[in-house]
């Protein structure tokens, strides 16, 4: 039987990105696409399109709001796909703005039989003030878009209020040692059925969960690095990098900038296997010299 990587792509804007990504990943691998349930640039025409390419299923099943726990549920929906197909040996996490700066073909040799999970992470005190927020408060609002600057002010006075009466969250579930980091990880398929078999043992992990904001960002975290999970067999083999190259420097720093031509040489000289983020057309050109330059296997078709 021949393996397989898994790419879980969360996606709800830039068809034309998200089926070029689709195209490439599918050259050897299983690729799952859960498109935002709100997503209107994704309707059923793109979806039919995406579900036609060889060893591709794209679907909607959640609406996604930015802080919310439904995408933590999109994530447990594509990994439940990916386990279930006895060919995948390895899973990638992405998103519809990553592209690849390996080609597909050496990506699929590199991790095909890696054993290892790849994720940075932070434990609970160096979280910074930002960071505690999401963790030792309540978010009120799981359905909504937070970034809306009224609901930005209405959740700061929630935090104000928690904090005044002493409201302070001290776990998670069973675990007390909390770490934070991006949710993009790749893993093993074993360590994502072991993920899948404790939230369906463990239900108050995910009740405690659904209550912060931005949970997929310890959610993963939490489990892969405990002692407790597994008797801590996955934190054995974690290692603490960053296989995305993002740009943090330019922008207002809350999340990463879309990349342009200027960052090529960067990219290039970054030893990482996924960057993003990308616009659609407008990152067109990069997206090509990526293919012609650090691509050796589709520069020699």
């Amino acid at each position: 039987m021949d393996k397989k990587l898994a790419y879980l792509v969360t996606a709800y804007k830039d068809f034309d990105a998200v089926y070029e990504l689709a195209s490439f990943l599918c050259e050897k691998d299983r690729v799952w696409i859960h498109v935002d349930k709100k997503s209107k640039q994704l309707g059923e025409a793109e979806l039919d399109r995406l579900n036609r390419l060889a060893g591709c299923v794209a679907y909607k099943e959640y609406p996604i709001a930015w802080g919310g726990y439904n995408h933590v549920k999109a994530l447990l929906s594509l990994m439940e796909k990916a386990v279930a197909d006895e060919e995948v040996s390895y899973i990638h996490m992405l998103t519809g703005e990553d592209f690849l700066l390996m080609d597909p073909a050496d990506i699929h040799d590199r991790f095909v039989e890696d054993e290892h999970i790849y994720l940075s992470y932070i434990a609970e005190p160096d979280f910074n003030e930002s960071v505690r927020k999401r963790y030792y408060y309540y978010n009120f609002f799981q359905d909504k878009n937070v970034k809306n600057k009224v609901l930005w002010l209405i959740q700061d006075m929630t935090v104000r209020f928690q904090k005044m009466i002493g409201i302070k969250r001290t776990h998670l579930g069973e675990f007390l040692h909390i770490y934070k980091g991006l949710v993009y990880i790749s893993m093993p398929v074993e360590a994502a059925r072991d993920i899948l078999d404790y939230v369906k043992t463990h239900p108050q992990y995910e009740k405690d969960l659904y209550w912060c904001q931005l949970p997929e960002e310890f959610f993963f975290h939490t489990l892969l690095l405990s002692g407790y999970f597994y008797d801590g067999k996955w934190k054995k083999r974690i290692i603490d990098r960053e296989l995305r190259y993002m740009n943090w420097t330019r922008g207002d720093g809350g999340s990463p900038v879309y990349l342009e031509d200027r960052d090529f040489d960067e990219l290039a000289k970054s030893n990482c296997v996924f960057a993003r983020k990308f616009h659609g057309k407008e990152s067109g050109s990069l997206r090509e010299r990526i293919r012609k330059e650090l691509w050796p296997r589709h520069k020699e078709i």
